[in-house]
């Protein structure tokens, strides 16, 4: 699993002398300066700063989804898709992580409709193709959820169809919602980098930021593809070249 991959990594990290401070806060960071302050108390000042805080799913803010998110909405299709053998499952979104993760679903769920606010899906091609030879799952085009509702153990999707204004009502056993994500940028408080246009940070082939010796890896890099692989790949070059520039 998962969860037992990281141990093992930290593990391995802590027995080459690295010192990790978990379960604190992060009052403030200066990147400039190189300085973050934890718990408001303890200040500490670094030559390099690796930053690897990753990205956060996009909410709707619709009415019901805050109140009932682990109670029936789910933001990680591979955290709860086995919940949902034999049942029925409504997905929200149109993108590449929407139709891919709705052709996960499709492992467990008997039934998967999709809720995407335009025309016309706008996956890459060939999940697109994957997903319209998929029987279980069915798009509803130009809808968007206005409400989330629980009536016993149904979640219910109030949506409303874009062209008529009309709204109706979806019945479900869950609900996935797949609109994106947002990189977390705001435990850097005002010090940032150059972010693209999406609000992610820009790197150089080294993963060297617009902030002399801050370097950004992982998700909240700007960047074609966001994988586990890719992540590791942008650790070990910026852990390299500061090892360089150190020695």
């Amino acid at each position: 699993p998962g969860y037992m991959l990281a141990h093992y990594m930290s593990e391995q990290t802590k027995n080459t002398g690295v010192d990790f401070k978990v379960a604190v806060d992060i009052t403030s960071v200066d990147l400039a300066k190189k300085e973050i302050v934890i718990d408001e108390l303890e200040t500490i000042k670094v030559k390099k700063i690796i930053i690897a805080t990753g990205t956060t799913p996009n909410t709707m803010n619709a009415p019901g989804e805050k109140e009932y998110k682990g109670k029936g909405i789910s933001y990680c299709a591979t955290c709860d898709a086995k919940y949902f053998v034999d049942k029925e499952v409504t997905v929200i979104g149109g993108g590449n992580s929407a139709v891919e993760e709705a052709l996960f679903i499709s492992k467990f769920a008997s039934k998967i409709t999709m809720i995407h606010q335009f025309d016309a899906l706008t996956a890459n091609k060939t999940a697109i193709e994957q997903l319209q030879a998929n029987p279980k799952i069915k798009v509803k085009y130009e809808h968007e959820p206005r409400k989330f509702e629980k009536r016993g153990d149904k979640m219910i999707t109030i949506i409303e169809d874009l062209k008529t204004k009309t709204q109706t009502e979806l019945e479900a056993d869950g609900v996935f919602v797949f609109v994106g994500f947002k990189a977390n940028l705001s435990v850097l408080g005002n010090t940032l980098p150059e972010l693209d246009n999406w609000g992610y940070i820009q790197t150089d082939e080294d993963r060297k930021t617009s902030v002399a010796d801050v370097y950004a890896i992982g998700d909240i890099v700007s960047k074609k593809y966001r994988q586990i692989t890719t992540a590791i790949s942008d650790g070990t070059v910026a852990a390299m070249t500061i090892s360089k520039e150190l020695n």
